[in-house]
């Protein structure tokens, strides 16, 4: 990351810190990147890593909060579904080729 960037994504902390909010602990794609390759699951891209933390915030837990076994749970849930739908095109085609 170049250092324009790093610089605005501190001043952004900072104004949200000033405004109450605590961001301390920021979670980045390249955290899905890190748990697919050591987990030898399959490499997501980007957007699809925002959908994982997508997930993750939809099972959002106040108790024990997003970590890495939540992080990994919706990992394997994206990747579950994504299986699934790939599957529909198949169905689609096949009922389309029926008499």
């Amino acid at each position: 990351m170049s250092v324009e960037p790093a610089r605005l994504i501190e001043a952004a902390q900072e104004l949200l810190k000033q405004c109450g909010y605590f961001v301390d602990n920021l979670w980045h794609v390249d955290d899905i990147h890190f748990l697919c390759e050591q987990l030898e699951l399959t490499r997501l891209t980007e957007e699809e890593a925002m959908q994982v933390f997508a997930i993750a915030n939809e099972r959002f837990d106040g108790e024990t909060g997003l970590s890495w076994p939540k992080v990994e749970e919706a990992t394997r849930a994206f990747l579950e579904r994504k299986q699934v739908l790939s599957t529909f095109p198949k169905i689609y085609e096949a009922a389309q080729d029926a008499p």
